[in-house]
């Protein structure tokens, strides 16, 4: 007996008792149906009657079910290693890998039922030669595989939603837009073209989340080991600005428009610190005995020695400025009229995600004209394109991965923005960035990484 596929899942919860009803509601009828279908066929190899034939497929085919699901072990790590971890061609090699669990299940049958079949034939007194034997099996096992192998892989494969897949992506209508992102092999950040052409690295260094000046010389990022850095491509150096355990967001971080000091806000120190890093000077000020700061914002002026500082529940906010001797002085200002700010770019939304050992900013959703872009989480994970003029809640497109008897989510979906116009989506999902065009139902592999950002005013530091 088969066992149908799947493939592992990471999800927060799961309903036990749907997966169980689920399951009993396909298994029952296949069970059925091989016990009857085997014995007709064991009947006509053994000459044996059919009712007790039946009673013997039955209890075979329990044994194979119940040794089936060790054997499911092999067949997820056949699974994580045959199939690619990118849309395209996880979709492309799914049969292949499908074929390859069904063989795997067929000889696992084979050995269970022959075996059990030896057994119940010297428990019955019934002699059959060994080759009989054996060729019974083997006939009962291709008979009933010949159909539930085809009904296995259609019934579990994951639905396309009438969409192709392409493993590039230079058919894009914005073949110049630059996208930064934080590469899937090394983290270091770096930059690509829509289209897929012109990549380079932007700061040669593992990290997590990054804010980034306009023309991309300087860049403040949070490393992989949690600590905030800064670059400057003028210098070789990467410098260390903080090392903490404090699990920081880039909106809490700035840098000053020539790249010479850095401003972070701690949430567990409530303070404001500067560092000044051409002479390695640090600078405090307490916001304990400010406004009620909580979640705190840092936002540079375009003047080298002001910066100001908010508080996002409250919407209070300061106008913070460096002495030449480096000491810090705050002045209350009016709501979050901050004035002329230094533009730089990054994850910086509200929405928040927390890992066990990772944590970040993630845009799920996205707004064009009348379109409206969400990356569902959990087990429904999948990207929805609706239409936000309509009372319509059903999506005009979906894009997801649902492998598996009960289609649950196998691929989750994170970060999505539209490109001017609106026909094409970036989204990410499962290690990977991808470029959706909504019109043609086109979906491409632009490159293999996360976090990505584009220069536009979405990613744009404001207070």
């Amino acid at each position: 007996m088969t066992i149908p596929h799947v493939t592992p899942l990471l999800a927060d919860a799961i309903d036990i008792p749907m997966v169980v009803v689920g399951g009993l509601i396909v298994l029952v009828p296949l069970l059925a149906f091989e016990t009857f279908l085997e014995a007709l066929v064991l009947k006509g190899a053994w000459g044996l009657p059919y009712a007790r034939l039946c009673r013997f497929t039955l209890l075979a085919n329990i044994l194979s079910l119940l040794a089936g699901i060790p054997t499911q072990f092999l067949d997820s790590l056949i699974d994580a290693k045959l199939l690619p971890g990118d849309i395209p061609g996880y979709f492309a090699r799914y049969l292949l890998a499908t074929t390859i669990d069904s063989a795997v299940y067929f000889v696992v049958t084979l050995l269970v039922e022959g075996a059990y079949a030896y057994r119940w034939l010297r428990r019955q007194q019934l002699t059959i030669s060994m080759g009989l034997l054996w060729r019974g099996v083997l006939l009962a096992n291709v008979a009933s595989y010949a159909v539930v192998a085809p009904l296995n892989y259609f019934a579990t494969r994951p639905s396309s939603h009438g969409q192709q897949f392409t493993n590039d992506t230079r058919w894009t209508a914005h073949p110049t837009s630059v996208m930064l992102f934080v590469d899937g092999k090394d983290n270091y950040l770096k930059s690509i073209r829509v289209d897929g052409s012109a990549i380079a690295t932007v700061v040669a260094a593992p990290m997590a989340d990054y804010l980034v000046s306009t023309n991309l010389d300087v860049c403040l990022f949070r490393g992989t080991n949690g600590n905030l850095y800064l670059y400057r491509r003028q210098r070789p150096d990467i410098d260390l600005v903080w090392n903490t355990k404090e699990r920081f967001f880039m909106n809490q971080v700035a840098f000053s428009p020539s790249g010479n000091h850095v401003a972070f806000a701690s949430d567990d120190a409530h303070a404001v610190q500067v560092l000044d890093v051409t002479t390695g000077r640090r600078s405090a000020l307490p916001l304990v005995q400010q406004t009620n700061f909580y979640g705190p914002s840092v936002i540079w002026s375009v003047e080298e020695g002001m910066f100001s500082v908010g508080a996002v529940n409250y919407g209070a906010s300061l106008a913070i400025t460096i002495a030449p001797n480096g000491n810090l002085s705050a002045t209350n200002l009016s709501g979050t009229n901050v004035g002329a700010v230094y533009p730089c770019y990054g994850r910086l939304g509200s929405a928040r995600s927390f890992g066990s050992d990772d944590w970040g900013v993630i845009y799920n959703d996205d707004h064009c004209g009348d379109l409206k872009a969400t990356a569902w989480p959990g087990l429904d994970s999948s990207l929805r394109i609706t239409r936000d003029d309509t009372k319509n809640s059903d999506p005009i497109l979906t894009v997801s991965v649902r492998p598996g008897l009960l289609h649950l989510a196998g691929f989750y979906f994170a970060d999505l923005a539209f490109l001017d116009g609106c026909g094409e989506c970036l989204f990410e999902s499962n290690g990977y960035i991808y470029l959706l065009d909504i019109g043609a139902k086109r979906v491409g592999t632009l490159v293999s990484g996360g976090r990505f950002i584009l220069l536009t005013p979405r990613y744009e530091k404001a207070l």
